[in-house]
């Protein structure tokens, strides 16, 4: 697939992608998953822990579930 087929694939099932996105961040934040969560190496990690990493995750996650059952209802 070239840029041009993925663009159009991601504007017609943004949808879709959105609800992935967000299972994958609400179930890397609960299952505390190293690669999502772990602070270790990265330019902020005095800023946020691990646990304050977890529940942005989380969040964000929701938003993003949110946001593609509102566009499907709506």
């Amino acid at each position: 697939m070239n840029g041009e087929q993925i663009t159009a694939f991601l504007q017609a099932h943004w949808e879709w992608v959105t609800l992935i996105i967000g299972i994958v961040s609400v179930a890397g934040s609960i299952l505390n998953w190293n690669w999502m969560c772990d602070p270790t190496g990265k330019p902020d990690s005095h800023r946020y822990g691990r646990g304050s990493r977890r529940v942005i995750f989380f969040l964000l996650g929701i938003v993003l579930i949110v946001t593609s059952i509102m566009s499907w209802v709506l």
